[in-house]
């Protein structure tokens, strides 16, 4: 399931040029994907820029922040992790996708989805 919306490519049938915008924000969206990640202060040292270069990249080529597509991700798992397991503990599944506690993936769930997790989970059985 695509998190992101298109990536910025280079002509068809040719790579993005190493250390372009393009590449990078490929770079950035391969990163993205991986459920690894659950901070924006992981990705500049694996891609080798700052955090600033990189909201701008994200900005400039996604329309959303490094930390709203990271949120977006984790949340798109956390709602999937609920339809297929009934039984699944809310505080740990908020703990497996990085939340410090239950109450800011509670507030992070609704403000996406506009039902809270016990709420998504009735009404998907």
């Amino acid at each position: 399931m695509p998190v992101l919306g298109p990536r910025p490519r280079s002509l068809p049938g040719q790579a993005p040029a190493p250390g372009s915008d393009a590449a990078l924000a490929n770079a950035l969206a391969d990163l993205l994907a991986d459920p690894a990640i659950t901070r924006v202060d992981q990705l500049p040292p694996l891609l080798h820029v700052s955090s600033r270069t990189l909201q701008r990249l994200a900005d400039r080529c996604f329309g959303l922040s490094p930390h709203s597509m990271i949120r977006r991700r984790r949340l798109q798992e956390a709602a999937g992790r609920l339809r297929e397991d009934p039984e699944l503990l809310l505080s740990a599944l908020a703990s497996e996708l990085g939340y410090s506690d239950h109450a800011h993936f509670t507030t992070d769930f609704r403000a996406l989805l506009g039902v809270t997790p016990s709420e998504y989970r009735a009404r998907t059985r």
